[in-house]
């Protein structure tokens, strides 16, 4: 049987994202991998990675809630920009414009405000295609293997089987139970189904494997805990707050830590990446 790996919210730091997946395919050429969504924002190089992922035949690309900030962000501007220019500046200029008081435009501001202004940039340099936003808004909410269950946000059992079910047979699901498996953090602390684990980001941690959402701080040196319920793990660590990103093989469930060396204060610097610690979940 060939590997499985699971990685998640590497938020446009592409190093860390190349150096995790040269790891997966050094370690197993064959492997599945499942991404948990979050590619684009806040670093630098978003719309590159959600590209090669949706590219990638190997990958299971799951839906976060960023990359439906800018799929709904780059549908507004398609309605209301027609770009003539790919200076980069003036793209900036008009789209930071946007972020006056007009409820029109509110897709774009919130996509900005939430570290989207790359993302969207390097999307309309390269000629603001739809069909990439067609693509990325097809992307799945769900998966599943023998022992595992996989979504952006976590959430509780029930919505994860309803939305699962609704994928599985093509049928439409309510805007309630969509947002849930992306956005929802108050599920944090639920038991999972029975016999079974599930798998998620979205809300930062500082060690593996947690269940509790820690604080993110300035440390670069964060230390494993086992907390109570074990049928969740929470595998975002903060990779463009901290620079520190994780991958986990689900059949073996070892997780191997990468760390950019370079990245504190939110500061995005010239960097390298470097393997850390592995440990056992």
């Amino acid at each position: 049987m060939h590997d499985i790996f699971y990685f998640t919210d590497i938020h446009g730091m592409y190093d860390l994202y190349r150096a995790i997946m040269n790891w997966c395919n050094e370690q197993d050429p064959e492997a599945m991998i499942i991404f948990g969504g979050d590619a684009c924002d806040r670093g630098e190089r978003g719309y590159e990675i959600m590209k090669e992922l949706l590219n990638n035949p190997k990958v299971v690309y799951l839906m976060g809630n960023h990359e439906e900030l800018f799929c709904k962000a780059a549908r507004e501007i398609n309605a209301i920009f027609d770009f003539q220019t790919t200076d980069r500046a003036k793209i900036a200029d008009a789209l930071n414009a946007t972020l006056a008081d007009n409820v029109q435009l509110r897709d774009i501001q919130i996509h900005i405000y939430n570290g989207g202004l790359s993302t969207l940039i390097d999307w309309i340099e390269d000629g603001a295609p739809m069909d990439i936003i067609e693509r990325l808004e097809k992307l799945p909410l769900t998966f599943s293997t023998e022992t595992c269950d996989f979504c952006h946000a976590g959430g509780n059992p029930q919505v994860f089987e309803y939305i699962a079910e609704c994928e599985y047979y093509g049928r439409e699901m309510d805007k309630y139970h969509r947002t849930h498996v992306i956005w929802d953090r108050t599920h944090i602390e639920n038991i999972w189904r029975d016999k079974r684990i599930c798998i998620f980001g979205h809300t930062p941690v500082l060690a593996l494997p947690s269940l509790i959402p820690i604080r993110l701080d300035d440390s670069l040196d964060p230390q494993p805990i086992k907390l109570a319920l074990d049928t969740k793990i929470d595998m975002d660590t903060g990779a463009a707050f901290r620079g520190v990103a994780w991958v986990l093989n689900v059949l073996t469930m070892q997780a191997q830590g990468f760390e950019d060396i370079d990245i504190t204060n939110k500061e995005i610097r010239k960097h390298d990446v470097k393997k850390i610690y592995s440990i056992q979940m």
